[in-house]
């Protein structure tokens, strides 16, 4: 189910988004640009924009120009005079330099001015300012970068995608359990949740692993043992697939290379490029464009860098749906659950 679909059967809720105009590889214009799609598309949005306010008013201005529409009444700019610097280290700056556009954009979350924010910026930016502004949810110990795969069964949520690269056994399991709810937000009913290995027989892979497959057996959740890599692009054993950062982004970028690869390849066996790259296209504008910080206290989406307006529009989507489902309240809940169960576990009830 996309996040469209998904949004069709809420009940309608008014929604805003802080949206990092200073984040991205192609400027705010395009930024900009996908902001308005994402209000053409949602009568209920409406768009927070930070960054320099003198230029955001002249690019949408310039637009109205143009002929097309701008909702005024449900667009507001708030002020952030600088990205994070290249080369800088990114976590170093958001913490140090207050008016940078993606910590704004997180505090505007945290003060309830929004009910959400989006960056295509730096991922380690966008991981820096909702862990350092608004906190991780009780239970977690470090949030995860989750990503949506077109699987051919089906959508499967991956994560970790690289928000973190180091991993344990715990952390395994409490992104499993954001994973999964993650995945119910998208429509995915009981999601199917499986540890990413070398094999699908249980007893494979590294100790860190055996491990997490021992606490995921234990835990209530739909876990269906190891699955493999050729299960994230066929959906049909798992819905959730869960793994370290490292792994995790490797596999992404390795599927993004393949589909590059294949297209590339079919424009030229068969002459005509279009069908491959119409299908790039709408992957790109899809809710597989942006990855989902789950386990931080409020919704946090990271649009690709490169994003075209399509792809930012797709992410304030993405965004709105999390927003609208609770996201954050359901998986802080289930993480509330696990840790209660562990106190008693370990003898302590209070």
């Amino acid at each position: 189910m996309s996040s469209a679909q998904a949004l069709e059967q809420l009940p309608p809720a008014s929604v805003r988004i802080a949206i990092d105009a200073l984040g991205g590889d192609h400027g705010s214009a395009v930024v900009v640009d996908g902001a308005l799609l994402a209000l053409d598309s949602d009568p209920l949005l409406s768009v927070l924009l930070v960054g320099p306010p003198s230029a955001l008013r002249d690019l949408l201005d310039s637009i109205a120009a143009t002929g097309r529409s701008v909702p005024l009444g449900r667009i507001d700019i708030v002020e952030a005079l600088e990205g994070v610097p290249m080369g800088a280290d990114p976590a170093a700056a958001v913490r140090a330099r207050r008016g940078t556009s993606v910590r704004v954009a997180a505090e505007l979350v945290q003060r309830g001015r929004a009910d959400a924010f989006l960056s295509a910026g730096q991922t380690a930016a966008a991981l820096a300012a909702a862990t350092f502004v608004l906190g991780r949810l009780r239970g977690i110990t470090r949030p995860a970068l989750a990503v949506v795969l077109p699987a051919l069964a089906g959508p499967v949520v991956l994560l970790d995608a690289g928000a973190g690269t180091g991993m344990t056994a715990d952390l395994l399991v409490q992104h499993a359990l954001a994973g999964a709810c993650y995945a119910e937000a998208l429509g995915i009913d009981q999601p199917r949740v499986g540890l990413l290995t070398v094999g699908g027989e249980a007893g494979k892979g590294d100790a860190t692993r055996r491990e997490a497959h021992e606490l995921l057996e234990a835990l209530p959740l739909r876990y269906v043992g190891p699955v493999e890599g050729h299960d994230l692009s066929s959906g049909r054993h798992a819905d959730v697939v869960v793994t370290d950062g490292f792994t995790g982004n490797v596999a992404l970028k390795a599927l993004e290379g393949a589909v590059a690869w294949t297209a590339h390849h079919l424009g030229e066996r068969y002459g005509d490029p279009g069908p491959a790259r119409a299908l790039i296209a709408d992957i790109s504008h899809s809710e597989f464009a942006a990855g989902m910080l789950v386990g931080v206290a409020g919704v946090s989406v990271v649009a690709h860098g490169s994003a075209d307006a399509g792809a930012i529009a797709a992410a304030a989507a993405l965004a709105a749906l999390a927003a609208r489902t609770g996201l954050v309240d359901r998986t802080g809940s289930r993480l509330a659950e696990l840790v209660a169960a562990r106190r008693y576990e370990m003898g302590l009830r209070t």
